[in-house]
């Protein structure tokens, strides 16, 4: 039943339970299911809240592995469908609510008007998926965390956006407690379950409107290597690019370089180590000297391994305008 044109409205006394531990708040339902086939709240978006999930989709689209499919769960009328139409190439809404997913249809998006649970099936995965402010609404959101995961693309990112719970209790606002939200997120309490869900955590935060927390995660692909059988495969594949009598330097003179140094096992000769800081010249990291970058120095180099993983694109540039013309090594980007 929609609070709207209601010639009563009930109040009642809420049970809340909250976690001291993880911080999270809940109350008891109170509502049916049905109340949500018409449920028409959150339609109109006002320009702070327009610009906030402006914001929101900037930061998605530069974590996303491509630009192609992007899905909304809890579509509403299409309003982050039609932000998201700047980014993504195919847009699909899932919205139980009957009235909003016409909406939604007529603006042209492919909506499925449900609920969401394991039935629904789609051509393909997405690169990218939001659920804006509806885990709060439901009893088990960990599972709908869980069915986001499954519909993701490897490296695809999931967007979360919920009320600010967190500052709702501790600042004891008693206007935000509404029968139809039964729970109120902390920050922790937000990161725990998208981690039970499988998911790794990118960023969680309060939104630029800071009764908002916004959680931006990623479905990493497992990995069945152990630390032993990666740095293997490392040392073989930087190895295997290394001509016999290849003259060769290293950059970085920080704590990876320690790592790489043992991991090459003196296989290979490192007659220096570059570092643009001056507080390492003249000093070595097993017997390999550390000196500064000149052109007359990185140029009579045919390969430079690159140490300092984390820096390699800006000192990739650094040493071409050094005039060095070889080869980079590094490792694999994870």
């Amino acid at each position: 039943m929609s609070v709207y044109n209601s010639e009563q409205l009930p109040l009642c006394d809420l049970e809340i339970y909250h976690c001291s531990s993880c911080r999270h708040t809940q109350i008891p339902t109170h509502i049916s299911q049905e109340y949500y086939q018409d449920y028409e709240m959150g339609s109109f978006w006002g320009s702070s809240f327009s610009r906030t999930r402006e914001q929101q989709l900037e930061r998605l689209t530069r974590l996303v592995p491509a630009n192609n499919r992007f899905l909304d769960i809890g579509c509403g009328i299409g309003n982050y469908l039609e932000l998201a139409k700047k980014h993504f190439k195919e847009l699909c809404g899932v919205e139980p609510s009957i009235s909003s997913a016409s909406v939604a249809k007529q603006k042209g998006f492919s909506i499925i008007n449900d609920y969401m649970h394991e039935g629904i099936s789609f051509d393909s995965k997405f690169d990218a998926i939001s659920i804006i402010e509806v885990l709060e609404h439901l009893e088990q959101p960990v599972l709908l965390f869980k069915l986001a995961a499954n519909l993701l693309n490897e490296n695809g990112i999931l967007l979360v956006e919920v009320p600010n719970g967190q500052r709702i209790v501790e600042n004891r606002l008693y206007y935000n407690l509404s029968t139809d939200h039964i729970q109120y997120f902390s920050v922790n309490s937000l990161a725990t379950m998208a981690y039970r869900a499988g998911l790794t955590i990118v960023c969680v935060q309060e939104s630029l409107n800071a009764n908002l927390l916004e959680l931006y995660v990623k479905k990493v692909p497992k990995s069945l290597d152990t630390f032993s059988t990666r740095r293997q495969f490392e040392l073989d594949r930087i190895t295997s690019q290394i001509p016999c009598n290849a003259k060769l330097a290293a950059w970085g003179g920080g704590a990876e370089s320690a790592c790489f140094l043992a991991m090459l096992e003196g296989k290979i000769k490192i007659n220096c180590i570059f570092d643009s800081d001056e507080a390492k010249h003249g000093r070595s990291i097993a017997c390999i000297p550390i000196v500064k970058p000149t052109s007359e120095a990185v140029c009579e180099f045919e390969i430079i391994i690159l140490f300092a993983n984390a820096h390699k694109e800006q000192i990739q540039d650094q040493l071409i305008s050094l005039g060095f013309r070889g080869k980079f090594l590094t490792s694999i980007d994870v």
